[in-house]
Order: C-alpha cells, then sequence, then structure tokens
C-alpha cells in the first residue's frame, strides 16, 4: 500500500497480517481454507482456531487489524505522530507506544562495513541543558551502508573500539583530522584525514551530509526528541539503510519481525 486511497479492509487486513506471520492463508494445520473471523481464523476440518496476534510480540493488542496495519504503514512513511493520530483516530500516547514498539522489533543486521568508510560524530540534544548525546556513524561510500551507536565520550578509546567491531581490516577510513583517530594505521586500516578548519570536508562529505538529514527528519518527526528513545531511533534508521526492503510494504516489515516466532 503506497497511498491511503488503496486501504485494505479489516478482514483483508486480518488476512495480509495472517499470511505474514503464518506464511500461508491456508489452516497452518491441515491445510484447509481458513474462515476470517473478527479475531481469529478457523479451520472448517481440523476446527481449530487460529490467532495472527497471540503467536508473536502483537500478542494482547487492542487494535483492530486495520488499525494495527494503518500504524505500521505511517511508521514506516515517516509520518509525524500529529499526523498518524489524525490518519488512524488512536491517541498520541497510543501512536508514540506503538511506534517505539515498531523500532524495538525491528530485525538486527550486525554486518561489517568495508572499502571506503567515512566517519565522524555529531552531538544530540542540549548541552546548556545537561541533556546530549555523542553518536557516532560510519557510512560505507559504495553502498551507503551505514552504522550508528551512542558513545559516552569522544575518547580516542571509545572511537577506536566502535571502528574495530563495525569496520572491517584493511578498510581505508576517511575522517576529520580529531586527534582520537590519530592511531587508526596501528590496527590495520588505511587512514585518510581532512582539516574542517580549512574547509576541507570532500572525504567526509556523506556522513556529514547524513547527519542533516537525519536532525532534519527527528525535528520535523518528533519536535523535542527524548535521549532515553535515541539508540532505538537510530537503530531503526541503521535498517532504513540496510533493509530498505522492510520499509517497501506492511507485509515485509511483520514477516521479518515475526518470522522467529512462528516455527
Amino acid at each position: 500500500m503506497n497511498s491511503l486511497t488503496n486501504l485494505p479492509t479489516e478482514r483483508q487486513c486480518h488476512k495480509q497480517i495472517f499470511i505474514a506471520i503464518y506464511g500461508t492463508k491456508d489452516c497452518p494445520a491441515c491445510a484447509e481454507r481458513l474462515l476470517f473471523r473478527s479475531s481469529y481464523a478457523w479451520c472448517g476440518l481440523c476446527r481449530k482456531k487460529w490467532s495472527a496476534k497471540a503467536v508473536c510480540w502483537l500478542r494482547q493488542s487492542k487494535l483492530s487489524f486495520r488499525g494495527l496495519w494503518l500504524l505500521i504503514w505511517c511508521w514506516q512513511q515517516q509520518k509525524s505522530t500529529g499526523t498518524a493520530v489524525d490518519i488512524t483516530g488512536s491517541s498520541y500516547p497510543t501512536v508514540r507506544r506503538w511506534f517505539r514498539r515498531f523500532r524495538e522489533h525491528i530485525p538486527q543486521t550486525r554486518l561489517q562495513l568495508s572499502g571506503i568508510v567515512e566517519v565522524d560524530e555529531s552531538f544530540f540534544g542540549k548541552q546548556k541543558f545537561g541533556h546530549q548525546a555523542i553518536v557516532i556513524g560510519a557510512i560505507e561510500r559504495d553502498t551507503r551502508r551505514l552504522r550508528l551507536q551512542v558513545i559516552p565520550d569522544r575518547a580516542q578509546d571509545s572511537l577506536e573500539m566502535f571502528l574495530q567491531s563495525t569496520i572491517q581490516r584493511g578498510s581505508l577510513i576517511t575522517t576529520d583530522a580529531f586527534a582520537g583517530y590519530h592511531d587508526l594505521e596501528f590496527y590495520g586500516y588505511s587512514h585518510e584525514r581532512c582539516n574542517h578548519s580549512n574547509g576541507h570536508f570532500g572525504p567526509t562529505n556523506m556522513i556529514e551530509n547524513f547527519w542533516g538529514v537525519l536532525k532534519r527528519s527527528l525535528r520535523r518527526l518528533y519536535g523535542k526528541l527524548t535521549l532515553a528513545d535515541l539508540p532505538n531511533i537510530l537503530k531503526e534508521w541503521e535498517q532504513r539503510q540496510n533493509q530498505p526492503e522492510l520499509f517497501y510494504n506492511v507485509t515485509n516489515y511483520l514477516r521479518a519481525s515475526c518470522s522467529g516466532f512462528v516455527q
């Protein structure tokens, strides 16, 4: 579904969510055709009831299947909380709670970057109020694959620990002239520096551009960002870059996030 003009009905949403979770529209026990009721699917041959929500992290949800479908669609399309409230008819706390749950259940791929990798740090939050976090990011220049992480400080040990866990040895790392990156050759990396004070931004242009896009989007979507949500928001942005197919449609996301629940 790419727009609200072709929104599925409640029964169609129930059926599509069932297929995404169980991998079939027929009875998982006897392969007979199922009858889809309001909250469960019923098999007339083996007389069994099947619930799409009860077997995965959607359990105990009071949302209708259509409401759940709409919330996932709004989250995938990066609609603001206010817009999602208008579209779904849910309350602000409900929308925020479900957006948080969607982020928490994104399947993770702990990939290692290689080739030419641009690395930089950025500050999130207001320093004068004591609510500020440091985020380090690494982006693969050829594929735009991404890794992000909140770090406690800009000390050399914190930076090197992130780089060793996310970038393969032998890769070319491009950074600014910050002193914390000066010993990367010791760990088997090639290293190219650029001095931003002299107006030299080329080698880190891609990661610098990403920070601008991310911060503008966060201001548009959330206004004031709470740092408690920042790690999961970074996880979501990682997967939007690394696994964009998860955000193409509702079915792709549900199939991936619920795949480990049904055997």
